[in-house]
């Protein structure tokens, strides 16, 4: 049995990060030391994203999925991806896109080697950041 911690995202974030679209994950705070550098799960919230997306931030969604409707078809409560934490960079120091935040005082997680799952596997997920995930047999991650 292995296991790796996770990292809860709503989606679409969770699924732009599996198709390389979302370099960085933003937060207010570092990547905990803990998982500095080690490779953690990818997990799409089970829940619908809570935040209203302006109409430029759904336009660029759309057109790095190549597709309408990606909210219908997206996974929920699944781990799409693995990737590494590789650093933490000051948001404000990194090149802004449309799928973060990138004020001042924020972090900017720098993703790395992000392998997608396919299929997508279902898991329950949690608040905290680094929630053991167990990999199922079989799973190359």
């Amino acid at each position: 049995m292995t296991m790796i911690p996770a990292v809860t995202l709503w989606q679409p974030y969770a699924c732009l990060i599996e198709i390389g679209a979302k370099p960085y994950e933003t937060r207010e705070f570092r990547i905990p030391a803990r998982l500095l550098g080690k490779r953690v799960a990818i997990h799409a919230a089970a829940r619908p994203c809570v935040t209203q997306l302006d109409a430029d931030v759904l336009d660029d969604i759309t057109e790095a999925f190549g597709r309408c409707s990606w909210s219908h078809w997206l996974p929920r409560g699944a781990v799409v991806a693995t990737a590494i934490l590789a650093e933490s960079i000051p948001a404000d120091q990194v090149k802004p896109d449309s799928f973060g935040y990138y004020k001042p005082g924020r972090w900017a997680w720098r993703l790395e080697d992000v392998r997608p799952i396919r299929p997508h596997i279902p898991a329950k997920g949690q608040r905290q950041i680094g929630w053991p995930w167990e990999v199922p047999a079989g799973v190359q991650i």
